[in-house]
This record gives structure tokens, sequence and C-alpha cells, in this order.
């Protein structure tokens, strides 16, 4: 097949961003959106030489916009299916499609999907395929004075420059192999300098996220998903226990997680819309189930939501069993949302392990104060239930605020970005979580000397509400950590 593709000298390219206004005025767009953007690669600077100073100052431009790449991972991430890869390689977004979710602005390394204030919906480089198609040259390249851009089939591109320098991922740009580009670049000289300490690069590359939405999706869904876990635990602990003995039993678990888990799930799934640019288009979110793992998240969410639905509605114990196994599952393609290739801070381990912790912990704090709520108040210093629930959300609990205080670490990126970022809890939401912990130990205590039911119920509510402050504030630092590879 060939491919249409972008050549860009950037020994050439004087920095006059002719093609990035050319760009601008024939698609209309407005201040703030840029399909193509010429940035500056600077650095070097001044020592002293015995009682003279010399210099090593460096400065060349790239022109980027949208490469077209032979591994699109906005393709593969676009849940609605609005992003697709013509024969001659050209990858265009459809507008009516686009839920303009964002996802694929994200993970593009080169920042090419821009976002519509005024549609709602993400927008990029189309290679301006009508004039292409009418034997014309992009508007970018027809406006390039001094000739550094230019686009074709590589084998006509290779004749007319050259071969072009397979090195193309040298910084600042991505390695070629994450997504493989459709450019043939000419390096400037200075390129092998890129990422030297004091190297900058301007415009800067996007740094953290404010996704309040999603702050509030991860959360309340990963509780409904801990849970659906932990009650399947107390489910099976509870099961061989006398019933006279019991504040509650296995039946009595059911019918406070069933509706809770579907409720907290209803709640997760309106709030995610309200990140969405064309909410009213959210159901289009599973019509890429073959490629991507956001549809996937989508779609194993409301798998969770109708089996916990139908649990509720029925009371059957087969279904609330299943409730245990669809979690799990909902938390293991939640991870892969976030694991991926182009976001090297979240593309680690620590997301599954915190993203697993913050179910469980919530959820099962949740949980047992639910189930104290409901519990008769004289059997609640002496139930096994009581002591059950009680030591399986400890155990979370401890381990949870273990992984708070040493999850974090420093992760170092590529220059010309920055040194290095840090990535993990806050020392706030350590310290919200240090706070659970003793709050919890305290109604534990309360449970043994027969404390008044009210005071420990306030404690069961207060371990969950400052668990779940803990995780607000660690979950943007999660947002805030956000850097991409990629200009």
């Amino acid at each position: 097949m060939r491919r249409t593709t972008f050549w860009f000298d950037a020994a050439t390219c004087s920095g006059c961003k002719a093609c990035q206004v050319a760009c601008k005025d024939r698609n209309g767009l407005e201040v703030g959106r840029l399909w193509r953007r010429v940035s500056e690669v600077s650095g070097g600077g001044w020592t002293r030489d015995g009682g003279a100073w010399r210099q090593d100052v460096f400065a060349y431009h790239l022109s980027i916009s949208c490469n077209h790449c032979e591994k699109p991972i906005c393709l593969e991430g676009c849940p609605a299916g609005a992003i697709v890869r013509r024969d001659d390689g050209i990858v265009l977004i459809d507008p009516e499609h686009c839920l303009g979710c964002g996802y694929c602005s994200w993970v593009c390394p080169y920042s090419a999907p821009q976002y519509s204030g005024t549609l709602g919906t993400m927008s990029k480089c189309t290679f301006c395929v009508e004039d292409l198609e009418e034997g014309r040259d992009p508007a970018c390249v027809e406006a390039c004075p001094v000739r550094a851009l230019d686009a074709g089939e590589p084998e006509d591109l290779t004749a007319r420059h050259g071969a072009p320098d397979m090195a193309v991922g040298a910084a600042p740009l991505p390695p070629v192999g994450l997504t493989e580009p459709a450019l043939h670049l000419a390096p400037h000289a200075a390129s092998d300098r890129s990422g030297e300490p004091d190297t900058v690069l301007a415009p800067s590359p996007a740094r953290g996220l404010r996704e309040w939405s999603l702050v509030a999706f991860t959360l309340l869904s990963q509780m409904a998903a801990g849970i659906a876990l932990v009650a399947g635990v107390l489910r099976a602990a509870l099961a061989g226990e006398s019933t006279s003995d019991l504040a509650f039993d296995p039946a009595a678990v059911d019918r406070v997680a069933m509706p809770a888990i579907a409720l907290f799930l209803l709640a997760a799934l309106l709030t995610s819309a309200a990140h969405l640019g064309r909410p009213v288009r959210a159901w289009r979110a599973l019509r890429n189930l073959r490629a991507s793992w956001l549809s996937r998240e989508v779609l194993l969410a409301v798998v969770l939501l109708v089996t916990a639905g139908a649990a509720t509605i029925t009371g059957h114990g087969i279904l609330a069993w299943l409730t245990v196994p669809a979690a799990a599952l909902y938390l293991f393609g939640m991870t892969r949302v976030y694991t991926v290739r182009t976001v090297p801070v979240w593309n680690t381990a620590m997301t599954p392990v915190n993203f697993t912790a913050s179910a469980l912990v919530t959820g099962g704090l949740a949980l047992h104060a639910l189930l104290w709520s409901r519990a008769p108040a004289a059997s609640l210093p002496s139930s096994a239930a009581v002591t059950l629930a009680l030591g399986l959300v400890a155990l979370l609990i401890v381990v949870w605020v273990g992984l708070r205080f040493g999850l974090g670490h420093r992760m170092r990126l590529r220059r010309p970005y920055e040194d290095s970022t840090r990535v993990g809890p806050t020392p706030a939401g350590a310290g919200l979580a240090a706070a659970a912990t003793v709050t919890l130990i305290l109604a534990s205590l309360g449970a043994v000397v027969a404390w008044p039911s009210a005071a420990l119920l306030s404690a069961a509510w207060g371990a969950w509400a400052l668990a779940v402050a803990s995780e607000i504030s660690e979950r943007q630092a999660y947002y805030g950590a956000y850097r991409r590879v990629g200009v």
C-alpha cells in the first residue's frame, strides 16, 4: 500500500509559523486550536574559559501535526470508533460519531487531536484530503517559504529529498516504534543535543490533567467493585456460621451490597457523562469493543450494574455471586485504560495495585458501615459477623496505608521535558489514610468493650469518609502527574 507521508527538514525551517497560520486559515480554526504547530527546541549556554566566556547555544524548530501513523494509538483507544484510517494511510476523525471524551488527545504522542469547544468533539489535521484529491499540496506545505515541508508518497519524497533519517524518534520526538508515524525527517545538526539538561521545548508538552468528573467516576465505580469483592468474601466466610450468633447473615450482606453496587455504579456512569463534549452520544462508547479498552471498560461497568441490579430485584444468590468476577473484570478493564504505552507515568505496576487497593478499602469500609447501620444494636458488640467484618477491613486498610506511604516514586522523563515527576499519593492523602486507620482501630476497640451502637456507627462512617477523602486527594495527584511521551 502506498502511504501518504510528510517530509520535514528541521535544518531548513526558520520557525516563521507560516505553516501554522495557513493551517488555521484553511480549516477555520478558532484561537487556541492548532492542527499544526511550530515548536522551538533550544539549549546550551555560556561557560568560562580562563579569562574568556564561550557559548554553545543551539536552537532549532519543529513543525508538528498529526503524522497519520501506521499504528495510530488514537484509533486504538477511541471508544466510539470515530477515528478511521483510509487505504492511503490518512487518519481522520468523524465528527458525527465523536463523543468528545478526549482520550485520543491523552494518548497521542504528537498532541494532534484538539478539542473544539464549539462542536464538543475532537478534531485534527486531515492532510487536506480535498486538496490532495485535486492534485494540490496541503495548505501547510504550500505556505512554507523555505520549502522545509513537503508531502507525498515515500518513494517520491526520497527521490526529491534523499533518504529520510530513520532516527525520527530522537528527542524531543517520541520513539518511532510507539506509533510508526508517516513522517520523513531531515534532522537539525543539534538534534542529538536535545537531551541535555538545560534544553527547553516551547511550547512545552501537556502536563497534568484536571478531570473532576473522572475523579468522581473512578472512585464511585471502584467503590462499587470493592463492595462486590468484599461482599463475596463475607458471604463465603459467614456461610457456615450459626444464624443465632449473627448480626447479619449472607442474605443480609446481599440485601445491603447489591443495591449499593447498583447505585454507586449508576452514579458513576452518570457522572462520567459530564466529561463528554457530546453527552447525548454516550451510548456510542460501546462501538469499538474490538480495539478500545475504554469501550470495554464501559461494557464491563454496565455488566456489573445489570448483574447487581438483577440480584437486587430477584434476590437470587447466584446473581450476587456473579458480581464478584464481574467486579474483578471491571477493575482489570479500568487499569488497561490507563496503562497505555505513551503515558509512562501511568503505565506502571502502581496503577493496577492502587486501583485495586482503592476499591477494596473504600468498598469494604462502605459495606461494613452499611451493614452496621442495618444490624440490631444489641448484637453489635458480640456478633461474629461484626468481628469478621472489622478484621477484614482492618487488614485491608493497614495494607492500603502502607501503599499510601510506600508506593509513591519519582519517574525520570526524557529531556527536554522535566527531569522527573512525582507519581503517587500526596502527603495529605497519606495523612487522611492514617486518620482512617486510627478511626477504624477505635471502632474495633468499641466493638470489644461494647460501646453504644451510635458511637460504633459514627466511627465506621468516619473511617469511610476519611478514606474517600484520601482517595480524592490521591486521584487528583494521579491525574496531575500525567505526562505523555512526545511533543
